[in-house]
């Protein structure tokens, strides 16, 4: 049965990491009204940095929760393909996008308009071939080196993520020694965090994935295991955590912060939220589930939205002020526009022109 309470903390993720912390970082500007208002932003721009982990951590829940026990006999194509299919027309298509506006506004300015850090990488070649076939982060490169599409670094680990977890799950014989795979893994995420070996597979980005993946995993099999005493019990804990690792969080300078919401706010955000009807509640809510639909496009649009929002300012001299609280609203409306036709055409769930045995239908009812 699909969890909307999950759905909505994706599509909230989503949000807060495309249009603030993104938005933030490539227009290097803070939409301001009030004092409070900066505040608040502030934080949420500082937390969205690496709020991928949440991402990470649910993925890491619901593989485990739908293919525990179902991967014995799989094979690996059925349980790769399917994946692969539902994600990389959308992770291409942003790509060659983002690639191709990049290099218009290059010609056109003599600069690349956007994320100029690192741009001739960035936008090469070898970046772009990197990106469509998934292999942008993670394989042979940290961060998002080579990717075009700079969001699109999580599929590329994600997919790293997916094949470990289908060989331990397959052939990990007995369910302690599972486990210890997942465990490993979790171990081995936290220390290339901390010490990235700069190889192959073990890149700092690398452990932030295998890390929050993995204890998703093991996450979701303590909550199974808990009795519902043991569940609210648990629910009180984490929101005592919550609470005071955000005070903490907010009055000190915390280093390595991507370790420190990794290990102790994101697991109890998401426990709390798995766990507490209340919180259920809130984000199984319309608007929440229905940006949890669009979290993908939301998230690999965002990008390519940006560079054309930029491409726009620069080509008809608006001199859009990106710190006007407008601009910014105006910047959310027409991203989730865009989000929305992207997921309408490569998720199907919706369709802006219908098929042709619908118009044929129509076409009936009408002469009738």
């Amino acid at each position: 049965m699909k969890r909307l309470d999950i759905t909505g903390l994706r599509g909230i993720a989503a949000c807060i990491i495309a249009y603030i912390f993104h938005y933030t970082i490539l227009f290097q500007a803070m939409p301001h009204i009030n004092s409070f208002q900066s505040i608040i932003m502030g934080e949420l721009a500082r937390y969205g940095a690496y709020m991928s982990e949440i991402f990470f951590l649910l993925s890491g829940m619901l593989m485990y929760a739908k293919y525990s026990g179902s991967l014995y006999s799989a094979k690996f194509s059925e349980f790769f393909i399917p994946k692969v299919r539902k994600i990389y027309p959308l992770m291409i298509c942003t790509a060659l996008m983002t690639w191709i506006l990049q290099y218009i506004g290059h010609w056109k300015f003599g600069y690349y308009i956007l994320h100029p850090d690192g741009a001739e990488t960035r936008n090469s070649l070898t970046a772009l071939i990197l990106s469509v076939i998934g292999a942008q982060t993670g394989w042979i490169s940290d961060n998002d080196t080579y990717a075009v599409n700079g969001p699109s670094w999580f599929i590329s680990v994600w997919l790293v993520c997916q094949i470990f977890f289908f060989l331990i799950t397959k052939y990990g014989k007995r369910e302690c020694l599972r486990n210890l795979g997942y465990a490993f893994f979790t171990g081995l995420g936290l220390v290339l965090m901390l010490c990235p070996v700069k190889l192959p597979l073990l890149y700092w980005c690398s452990g932030r994935g295998y890390f929050s993946f993995f204890a998703g995993v093991l996450l979701v099999q303590i909550f199974e295991k808990l009795g519902e005493t043991g569940r609210r019990l648990g629910c009180i804990f984490s929101f005592l955590i919550l609470v005071c690792a955000l005070y903490f969080a907010y009055s000190r300078d915390i280093p390595n912060f991507v370790i420190y919401t990794s290990v102790v706010i994101w697991p109890s955000l998401v426990f709390l939220s798995w766990g507490s009807c209340i919180i259920r509640k809130i984000l199984g809510a319309s608007f929440f589930v229905w940006l949890g639909e669009m979290s993908m496009p939301i998230f690999l649009c965002n990008m390519f939205t940006d560079v054309l929002i930029r491409y726009i300012d620069l080509r008809l001299y608006l001199h859009l002020d990106y710190a006007d609280i407008r601009v910014w609203g105006g910047h959310v409306l027409f991203s989730l526009v865009i989000a929305w036709i992207f997921h309408c055409i490569f998720e199907k769930r919706k369709k802006i022109i219908p098929d042709r045995r619908q118009r044929d239908e129509k076409g009936k009812t009408i002469k009738s």
